[in-house]
């Protein structure tokens, strides 16, 4: 049985998770399960890892690393007893940093066997032009041959892998700091969405998809008084547009990044090798 687990409030990583899991099942022959745990409800139990189960875990990066409000979730999730496990980021075009590192070594730590890792690139959470397209079909190109020669590890009998050398700090404790244009630091941690009332149909989409149930409704229009982790799920879901984030520290470390990281960046790939 394949495993897939993944966190995906835009849908990217849900889309890329799945990607490999389909191509994993059909070079394995393997039944595939897919489990999100996005949602606070799909958050409420621990993934069931029974032995034989391969694990693919995705996420994507925030800030440089696993997002900080899963972090918890995922350490207590990673544990099995010698599984073999994949880890998956998507980023948007900037960088990956140390996420990628982080997911291999509380895989580790958890008792689980990396195979393979990767690194792929999405559409930002924060913009319509960053990563938009990706991942295109040279990404999905590149992600079948990873899975090909995972699948290959995983078809030899008894065998012994090395730890796979992935770039970035294994245990972090810090995040990327955000820039405005002027390179200063931006300050928008506490930043919360608004709601166009004269667009605002009162639907309740955005409270649904919201990952962190942050949420609430006033006579049916949003309220947003909880965590606010940026993932820009209300926003895109919207189906009139009426969610917007328009802290100027916000705004400006969107044009930042749009400015500086255009310029695509390739998906990257590891594999253990046999021993």
């Amino acid at each position: 049985m394949i495993k897939v687990y993944y966190f995906s409030p835009t849908g990217g990583t849900r889309q890329v998770a799945q990607h490999l899991g389909n191509r994993l099942g059909a070079l394995l022959g393997a039944e595939v399960e897919y489990h999100s745990y996005t949602l606070p409800r799909e958050r409420e139990a621990l993934p069931q890892v029974e032995a034989g189960d391969v694990v693919v875990w995705a996420t994507p990066v925030y800030a440089g690393r696993i997002p900080n409000k899963t972090l918890d979730y995922v350490r207590r999730a990673l544990r099995a007893d010698g599984n073999p496990a994949v880890a998956l980021v998507t980023f948007g075009n900037r960088a990956y940093d140390n996420a990628l590192a982080e997911l291999v070594g509380l895989m580790a730590d958890g008792g689980m066997k990396p195979v393979g890792a990767a690194a792929m690139v999405t559409r930002h959470a924060f913009s319509d032009t960053l990563g938009a397209g990706r991942p295109n079909e040279e990404d999905l190109a590149a992600l079948d041959r990873f899975a090909a020669q995972v699948a290959e590890k995983l078809s030899i009998v008894n065998y012994q892998l090395s730890t796979i050398d992935v770039p970035g700090e294994a245990h972090p404790e810090k995040y990327y700091t955000p820039l405005k244009t002027n390179n200063a630091p931006a300050g928008f941690l506490k930043a919360k969405p608004s709601c166009n009332s004269e667009l605002c149909t009162r639907c309740g989409e955005c409270m649904e998809v919201c990952p962190m149930g942050s949420i609430g409704a006033k006579d049916g229009m949003p309220t947003f008084d909880g965590v606010c982790i940026k993932c820009q799920a209300c926003r895109r879901r919207c189906p009139t547009g009426a969610i917007a984030f328009t802290d100027p520290e916000y705004l400006s470390h969107v044009a930042m990044i749009e400015r500086t990281f255009a310029a695509p960046k390739r998906a990257e790939f590891f594999v253990a090798e046999t021993i």
